[in-house]
């Protein structure tokens, strides 16, 4: 099946991964998206049929009863670790040649493995009892430690004892850290009831605009927000909203060390509101995406590991979602969206 170069082009450009097959089902192209989806190399799939080439088998079965169809639940074998995707096909025709077929890969939350969201929701629940009955009882040591450790500095610094004042300023600042830690985790696990307010997404990305901007010139890194010309409403609690945008904001500085560029934006889609914050810094592994939002996993050798984790708690909270893409060495995106205000 000869195919033009534009289509390759248009496809590659496309973020969802997508496979064109000819009459028989074999591969005549593939994008880029689909490359690295499928761990599947564009030379070693055009032309080998379905169940020559590695990684594309499992499409054979959706395609026993031809015909196009839509939103077909699948489950991608990866690495030992099943993707759960979501696989649409449309007929491609094209001058002199058979009709071929499209097929459009998405990933998405495998409808067939609740199994896997109650027992993240069963591991939420368990960290709220530890932290219902435990944090309170960790942190009245931590208070009275903390007051010795003030009065020993004081009596150090009067006696002049310089390497007793380092000590004691270096334990005070791990309380604080040990503080910090449990403030997170607390922020985890507690249940919250979101305050339904009118939230203005545009006003309160200024907001953290202005709060992230003395960091930002610190950092070299340039933070440009593209904001809807009308008001975009959702219900919620702002204070919230800007708390997870700030440590998603903090997150892309700490991923361009040596300065960059943070483009927030916010736009209406229908019933949703989105919103994007796109860095061009190291970027996160594939291993990492899966990984990032589970409470207590981190790549840094100083952080609880709490920090998305919470960012996606405050989003669920609002009913919202949040994902994540992106290319090592060449950036991340983080896309909220919300449900928006309904205008009566």
């Amino acid at each position: 099946m000869e195919l033009p170069a534009s289509l390759q082009v248009a496809l590659d450009a496309t973020p969802a991964a997508a496979v064109v097959l000819d009459a028989v089902h074999r591969v005549a192209l593939i994008n880029k998206r689909a490359e690295k989806l499928l761990a599947l190399p564009r030379p070693a799939a055009i032309g080998r049929g379905l169940n020559d080439a590695a990684g594309l088998a499992w499409l054979a079965p959706l395609l026993e009863d031809g015909g196009a169809f839509a939103g077909k639940a699948a489950s991608l074998p990866l690495s030992g670790h099943p993707v759960a995707v979501l696989v649409d096909a449309a007929p491609l025709p094209l001058d002199g040649s058979p009709d071929g077929i499209l097929l459009v890969i998405r990933e998405t939350q495998h409808p067939c493995e609740p199994g896997r969201r109650i027992e993240q929701l069963e591991s939420l629940a368990g960290i709220g009892e530890i932290a219902a009955g435990a944090i309170h009882e960790i942190r009245n040591p931590l208070t009275s430690i903390s007051g010795f450790i003030q009065l020993m500095r004081a009596r150090a610094l009067r006696q002049a004892d310089q390497v007793t004042t380092d000590y004691c300023t270096l334990i005070a600042e791990e309380i604080g850290h040990i503080n910090s830690v449990l403030s997170d985790f607390l922020a985890l696990a507690k249940s919250r009831n979101t305050k339904s307010v009118a939230v203005d997404i545009g006003q309160l990305i200024r907001d953290v605009q202005s709060l992230i901007y003395g960091e930002a010139i610190l950092s070299k890194i340039t933070v440009t927000a593209r904001l809807p010309g009308e008001p975009l409403l959702i219900h919620g609690n702002g204070d919230k909203i800007k708390e997870a945008l700030i440590n998603l904001a903090r997150n892309a500085f700490q991923a361009m060390p040596d300065g960059g560029a943070l483009t927030i934006t916010a736009s209406a889609d229908g019933p949703v509101a989105r919103i994007e914050l796109a860095d061009n810094g190291q970027g996160i592994a594939d291993n990492a995406i899966t990984e990032i939002f589970k409470p207590f996993y981190t790549t840094k050798e100083s952080g609880t590991g709490l920090g998305l984790a919470i960012c996606r708690r405050i989003v669920e909270d609002h009913g919202g979602e949040i994902t994540v893409s992106s290319e090592v060495g060449e950036g991340t995106v983080f896309t909220l969206t919300f449900p928006r205000m309904r205008e009566d």
